[in-house]
């Protein structure tokens, strides 16, 4: 029954810290479960938790971070203020039945692809407990891989739903950017915006909500539901659902993904990560899909690389000051007398120096590799893909690995330097388990086709989860 299940469920956070708060068995009814569903209710009274970024009504938005809180030094403890509202998604979510019991942990902020943060520790790996669990989904990944929910949202700006779903043996799906965003996303939007001389308009969003979970059906159910209603028509979950083993041979049959592997030795991997990557793309090859190398280097690296950091930088920099107000100027000694971490200060310390010249001079390279990769998509492959992560699950106790295969990592975020390809462009992706390395640590692939594609991918990972379960053998 459900408080079994909650029961059971708190034992595991004990161990794994993945829930960042959650309510007693008593704080709501059966009553409010079975008013709360409705209209396609294939959610109903199955519990969920949501992404501590996020708003859930009920529930405190921490973010992981000191400055949306207070501290209580006799208590010893923080004290965040329960929502009001949800967000959209979460509100959809509500309306399939889904009965929100808490919420996962991040990053402070959500910065970094390993889950720790001040106010409720470090979320760690259900297959090793002295290991990460990624992030900055990291809960929502330890969470699924600990059978604690069966399906769970997500964010991904620079690998947050991708990282920890390689991590935990997991799926996920990052969805075409401009699906997800509640208002529609205006084609022209990289203008000159006189009005603001700081905040300068993305081509399309450089972040996105989505679902993750222990096999592609669900993702397929989840974003049904998250999707806003003024896009429903876009993807229709029965396009994967309603295959059987053999619709779904024929549908991927022919299919080309193209391996970037390590983009020609400009990612530096550690050992096994592309050996046990390019394995598991080869399970594909029995449904006569073909796997080919793609001739690097692609697309410059380096100039991905450089242009991504100032966006990023860009974009946490004016939320920040969005959120806190104030003079622009007046930020940084903000955070800084509030504790925040010093890898969100090195963001804003970036965000405050960047000029909207030098922002779009950056968008013009964002373009340029999104039409190249649109033109490899047009003509060479249906998909391409990489590996989910250049390392394997590293020492929870670490803030990030400050080297790789002997290559420094000049920032907290270069050792997912692999995530911005698919960032940038703004493109589906959908990770898949690649199984267990020599370790017995996990990794992934993320596979990622041309905007729209989503349901395509979801197919593909169908095929291969189906595979792998032996239903064609």
């Amino acid at each position: 029954n459900r408080d079994r299940l909650m029961e059971e469920a708190r034992r595991a956070d004990e161990i794994l810290d993945g829930i960042a708060a959650a309510v007693n068995n008593s704080d709501a009814s059966d009553d409010s479960f079975i008013s709360s569903s409705k209209n396609n209710d294939w959610l109903r009274a199955i519990p969920m938790a949501i992404k501590d970024l996020e708003d859930a009504q009920g529930f405190p938005t921490t973010k992981g971070c000191p400055i949306y809180g207070t501290y209580n030094d006799e208590s010893t403890s923080w004290h965040f203020d329960n929502q009001t509202e949800d967000a959209p998604y979460v509100h959809r979510l509500r309306k399939a039945g889904a009965i929100i019991i808490g919420k996962t942990n991040t990053p402070e902020l959500g910065a970094g692809c390993h889950s720790y943060n001040p106010i409720f520790g470090t979320t760690v790996n259900p297959m090793d407990v002295s290991k990460a669990a990624g992030g900055s989904s990291g809960g929502a990944g330890a969470a699924l891989a600990s059978y604690m929910f069966c399906a769970l949202d997500g964010s991904d700006m620079m690998g947050s739903l991708r990282n920890p779903a390689g991590w935990n043996s997991l799926y996920s799906l990052r969805p075409t950017v401009e699906w997800m965003e509640e208002e529609p996303v205006v084609d022209d939007e990289l203008v000159d915006n006189d009005a603001d001389d700081h905040n300068v308009k993305m081509p399309w969003p450089m972040s996105t909500i989505g679902p993750m979970g222990r096999c592609p059906e669900d993702l397929a159910l989840m974003l049904q539901t998250m999707i806003p209603a003024g896009r429903a028509e876009l993807f229709d979950a029965a396009s994967i659902l309603d295959q059987s083993s053999e619709q779904l041979s024929q549908i991927v049959k022919g299919k080309k993904i193209g391996w970037l592997a390590d983009w020609g030795g400009e990612y530096p991997m550690e050992a096994g990560v592309l050996q046990q990557c390019r394995e598991s793309l080869d399970i594909f090859t029995k449904g006569n899909i073909d796997i080919k190398c793609v001739a690097p280097p692609l697309f410059s690296s380096k100039e991905l690389w450089e242009s991504w950091i100032t966006i990023r930088s860009h974009l946490i920099f004016n939320s920040l000051h969005e959120q806190i107000g104030g003079d622009r100027c007046d930020i940084l000694q903000t955070l800084k007398e509030r504790g925040v971490k010093a890898e969100v200060i090195y963001e804003c310390e970036r965000g405050l120096k960047v000029t909207k010249e030098q922002i779009h001079d950056r968008l013009r390279t964002v373009q340029a590799w999104s039409t190249c990769a649109e033109n490899e998509f047009g003509s060479k492959y249906d998909f391409l893909a990489l590996p989910s992560s250049q390392t394997y699950p590293f020492d929870a106790s670490l803030d990030w690995p400050k080297t790789i295969a002997g290559k420094k990592m000049d920032t907290y975020h270069r050792w997912m330097e692999v995530m911005v390809p698919v960032t940038v462009a703004g493109l589906p992706c959908v990770t898949i388990p690649a199984g267990i390395g020599s370790r017995g640590l996990p990794i992934g692939v993320q596979i990622f086709g041309p905007k729209g594609s989503d349901a395509k991918l979801l197919q593909l990972a169908c095929w291969y989860s189906r595979y792998c379960k032996g239903d064609y053998l």
